[in-house]
């Protein structure tokens, strides 16, 4: 029977990974690993058959032991012991919260984004696993100038580690050092101001504008013109050049005295000492400088209303203001050779230094030769030629002023002391004075002498002959008369006669 009994509880053997084993009175669970419980003897009695089970922990496996028991049994008793598997080191399962052998961690879970990993690894910075709230990124490598660095952090400009895009990487958000936070080397033109090395920075090559190209600030002499500011640049601080040390273009008014300009005060003032086209104010220049001329009418003549020295003409002077004065000498004597009220005490008379042909352009023509002479010699008052013509009014005796002063030279000399004193045929002293005070000329000797002088006039001053004034003094046919510069008699009008007009002399010339 208990043979049977055996082999029956054989046949009813747990699916457990072991061994069970009945005897007569014993069950014997073995389990890979396991423990063996041995249970008591028993009488041959009918017995009743009661399963046991043994759990081995840790394995999985359950032993079961079947005890028989065979009618009443005298102090026997049916005992179960818990049999507890030990480790034999084979691995665990990961993620069951139990951290087994080989194992660094076991948080219970399959979650690779947190500390512990699926394969209850802990989580480091480079195990291509990112740590949520942890890590920022992890791209499995050590490489630190990727997307992602060594600290399992984003590359961001400002980590200090130079990353992907990036030029350079100084670690700081300083707009104004050698690296921008841009992380771009500073450079002129990036619109930064780079501390110690840029004045300025606006983003842009132009040269025009208040920063230059080279990061400077635009300043006159740095040899850009800068718009709306600056009219030139030279480079230099010349002050006297085309362009001037505050880079504008010369002017007149600028304060600068340019070459070419003799001053420059500054002002568009026309009447001070620098006038208005930067030239020093002269007398002659047309403008009346305040408080140092009384007229300026931009001529040197010295008979209008302004003379030469820009005062207003006045009588004393010494400058014969024409049309109104018959003299001046310059003093207020007045029983000299002008008086005081600026009237000849005095004719002058003089030859002219130049010679002419008998083709004097008509008595115009001769009177317009002494005036020129006289004017030319700056002798007051209005001059006639000693000429006759056949015309109406053709004598000096018909178109003279006959004077009621004396008739003197050049030099003072009185030649006679009135008209009639002049046509009486006798002088007081020869007419050989020029307008220059000096020798009269030599022209073609006539007669006997070489000191003719064309007349045509007795000394009363009529014509001496109609047909002997060369065509009224317009051409150089036929002959003419002629008087003599040293003589004091009749002969000083009238002393030879024929000849020819192209003849060259001299002609006198009396003061009006």
């Amino acid at each position: 029977m208990a043979t049977v009994l055996a082999t029956m509880f054989a046949g009813c053997g747990d699916d457990t990974t072991g061994t069970e084993t009945a005897t007569t009175g014993t069950s014997t669970s073995s389990a890979t690993g396991g423990e063996t419980t041995t249970a008591a003897p028993t009488t041959d009695t009918p017995t009743t058959d009661v399963p046991t089970t043994a759990a081995t922990e840790g394995t999985g496996t359950s032993a079961t032991t079947d005890a028989t028991t065979s009618g009443p049994t005298t102090d026997t008793t049916d005992t179960t012991t818990d049999v507890t598997t030990a480790s034999t080191g084979t691995p665990g399962v990961c993620g069951d919260g139990v951290m087994d052998d080989g194992e660094e961690c076991d948080d219970g879970n399959q979650d690779d984004t947190d500390t512990c990993t699926a394969l209850c690894k802990t989580a480091i910075c480079g195990d291509s696993l990112v740590i949520l709230g942890v890590e920022e990124c992890d791209d499995g490598n050590q490489d630190d100038t990727d997307a992602c660095t060594n600290a399992c952090k984003n590359a961001i400009c400002g980590d200090a580690i130079v990353g992907p895009g990036e030029m350079c990487d100084d670690g700081n958000m300083v707009d104004t050092d050698d690296c921008t936070n841009m992380c771009a080397p500073a450079s002129c033109g990036d619109s930064l101001v780079q501390e110690g090395v840029e004045e300025c920075d606006d983003g842009n090559a132009d040269d025009t504008d208040a920063c230059l190209a080279t990061c400077l600030n635009a300043k006159c002499g740095d040899m850009a013109i800068q718009a709306g500011v600056e009219d030139c640049d030279d480079g230099n601080m010349v002050n006297d050049d085309a362009c001037s040390n505050m880079c504008k273009a010369p002017k007149c008014g600028d304060m600068i005295k340019q070459m070419g300009e003799e001053c420059d005060d500054g002002n568009m003032a026309d009447t001070d000492a620098c006038l208005n086209s930067c030239k020093n104010a002269k007398c002659g220049d047309t403008i009346v400088q305040m408080g140092v001329e009384e007229c300026d009418d931009g001529n040197m003549v010295e008979t209008d209303m302004c003379i030469n020295t820009c005062k207003t003409a006045k009588c004393g002077d010494g400058k014969v203001l024409m049309g109104a004065e018959e003299c001046d000498d310059g003093n207020m004597v007045d029983n000299d050779a002008c008086t005081n009220m600026c009237k000849s005490g005095i004719k002058r008379v003089f030859v002219t230094s130049t010679l002419h042909t008998g083709n004097l352009g008509g008595l115009a023509g001769a009177d317009a030769i002494c005036q020129a002479r006289a004017t030319a010699a700056m002798l007051p008052g209005t001059y006639k030629a000693w000429l006759s013509t056949s015309e109406v009014n053709g004598t000096p005796a018909t178109r003279f002023t006959q004077s009621t002063v004396p008739y003197a030279r050049v030099d003072g000399v009185i030649i006679a002391n009135n008209w009639a004193d002049l046509i009486d045929g006798t002088l007081a002293n020869p007419i050989n004075k020029t307008e220059t005070n000096g020798a009269p000329p030599v022209g073609t000797a006539t007669c006997v002498a070489s000191v003719s002088v064309w007349t045509n006039t007795l000394q009363n001053g009529t014509i001496f002959n109609a047909n002997n004034s060369c065509t009224n003094w317009t051409s150089t046919n036929g002959g003419s008369h002629w008087g003599y510069n040293n003589a004091t008699n009749v002969n000083w009008s009238s002393a030879c006669q024929g000849g020819s007009c192209a003849w060259q002399e001299p002609i006198y010339c009396f003061q009006q």
